[in-house]
């Protein structure tokens, strides 16, 4: 029997959470799931930086291509649950920025959260 993990997708950090391909649009949609609360937001930070260096060497590899070679886009989702803190806001605009600099047809979009940690 399969051993339970109580981790959330973003403690994950060597996994992709969900993967979307739209074959009208060629566009590849790579969600990255966050449900974590932030009362341990260096902890939280952590997590999320890990999980993004991750993606983004998914994409550096091109991992996605055996499955789906037709890809003319891809869409980084981030969708948080928790309100994020400033810091996360600063942690996503350097990860677009890494995204900016190092591929044509990467780009961030994010679903901010709606619940307090509190």
């Amino acid at each position: 029997m399969e051993e339970v993990t109580k981790n959330l997708n973003v403690e994950r950090t060597d996994t992709i959470d969900g993967l979307a391909f739209d074959k009208e649009t060629k566009n590849l949609i790579l969600l990255l799931a966050d449900g974590m609360d932030w009362s341990d937001e260096n902890r939280h930070l952590f997590f999320l930086q890990e999980k993004l260096n991750s993606y983004i060497q998914y994409v550096e590899t091109r991992q996605y291509e055996s499955k789906y070679p037709d890809v003319e886009k891809i869409e980084f989702r981030v969708c948080f649950l928790f309100k994020e803190p400033d810091m996360c806001g600063y942690l996503l605009s350097r990860a677009e920025a890494v995204l900016n600099d190092n591929f044509d047809n990467v780009f961030l979009t994010v679903e901010h959260g709606t619940m307090s940690s509190e």
